[in-house]
């Protein structure tokens, strides 16, 4: 059978769309079910104005343990995937249970935390106690909004160290903004372990947010908001740009950098980019992608340097996840359907080995749920 050219491009481009287009549907597998209640063998959550606090934001999650922080009581507590309570780290206020493992170890305020391919736990460690941090007006109305969620538009600073800490509770190593044993960081957003003596770490120093990259308490690279090229270009006097958020690739090469651009007249958005930014040069940005709605924004970047843009769709009902490939090309996509109702619902957030979660609350459980 012969084919006329035009009709085989034709039919060449539909099938590229149909391919560029496709939508895998992922389901909700759930991996563990922890009680919420006032046992120390529960997750000890509390009510304030109507909203349920002390909840973490996002879980670390490996070899069949899941690691919650308790805020209110300056813990971490590792449940099983049967949701009984494996061990604790810190000093508890109430008598330990001695059938229950208990590394001693005196935190201030625990903020993020994640953790390595070798169980080490990286802990965020605010100076100072939750008691100290509370009778400061500003700071009691950061930790009542949720746990594990603070402003970086707070007056005051939150100084903290994070501590690298092996599952039996033994510190290794304390780490300062600039390396180990430096000064202490003043807010941190997230980290992102993907390899034993190796973490990124997005926060804010001088008032600027940084992506540093350590490895060995060392800093390896770092890339600073206010050197970054785009506020010397034209574009800075024509819009007021905004940075979203910068997330690494986990070889350690380059990280991708959302900016969001305003007009500066009416302070309407106009539009996001995301650029490549190598560490080696951390002031020069390669744009990948131009986006015009903005409901989309950067998720993250999966283990094969692809990225995620996150898009809400039926009003919250459901997610897409955009698949980029590393040049900006979109390639895939990935929906999330979430099961009513959708308050139940949490946070939804990935580790270094492209794992996809969702925290639900339910029934007097917190659940913990992988999207395959």
């Amino acid at each position: 059978m012969k084919f006329h050219l035009p009709y085989l491009l034709l039919s060449v481009s539909i099938l590229s769309s149909c391919i560029q287009f496709k939508v895998d549907v992922l389901k909700p597998d759930i991996i563990t079910k922890i009680q919420i209640g006032s046992a120390p063998s529960h997750i000890q959550a509390e009510l304030v104005n109507n909203v349920l606090t002390n909840v973490p934001l996002t879980i670390p999650y490996q070899s069949g343990t899941s690691y919650l922080v308790d805020t209110s009581n300056s813990l971490i507590k590792a449940f099983d995937n049967q949701g009984e309570l494996e061990y604790i780290l810190g000093n508890p206020d109430y008598p330990s249970n001695p059938e229950i493992s208990h590394y001693k170890y005196k935190f201030g305020t625990i903020g993020n935390i994640t953790i390595d391919s070798g169980q080490n736990l990286y802990i965020q460690n605010r100076i100072g106690s939750k008691n100290s941090l509370d009778s400061n007006n500003d700071q009691e109305s950061l930790f009542k909004k949720y746990s594990g969620s603070f402003d970086t538009s707070a007056t005051s600073p939150l100084p903290s160290f994070v501590l690298k800490m092996s599952s039996k509770g033994i510190v290794t190593s304390i780490l300062g903004a600039t390396g180990k044993n430096t000064e202490p960081f003043r807010f941190i957003e997230y980290m992102l372990s993907p390899d034993e003596d190796e973490i990124f770490i997005y926060h804010k120093f001088a008032e600027e947010m940084r992506l540093t990259y350590f490895k060995e308490e060392k800093v390896i690279g770092e890339i600073r908001e206010s050197n970054l090229d785009v506020y010397k270009s034209p574009d800075n006097s024509e819009y007021k740009i905004q940075l979203d958020k910068m997330y690494p690739v986990e070889s350690g090469e380059y990280a991708l950098v959302s900016l969001s651009y305003y007009s500066k007249g009416e302070t309407r958005f106009k539009f996001r980019r995301i650029y490549k930014v190598n560490f080696s040069e951390p002031t020069k940005t390669f744009l990948l992608k131009e986006i015009q709605d903005p409901n989309e924004i950067l998720f993250s970047v999966r283990d094969n340097n692809e990225f995620y843009i996150w898009e809400t769709e039926d009003k919250g009902d459901s997610v897409r996840l955009q698949v980029h490939d590393k040049d900006g090309n979109h390639i895939n996509n990935k929906r999330l359907e979430f099961n009513a109702p959708r308050g139940q619902w949490r946070e939804t957030f990935t580790d270094s080995e492209d794992n996809i979660y969702s925290i639900r609350i339910r029934a007097g459980y917190l659940e913990l749920y992988r999207w395959r």
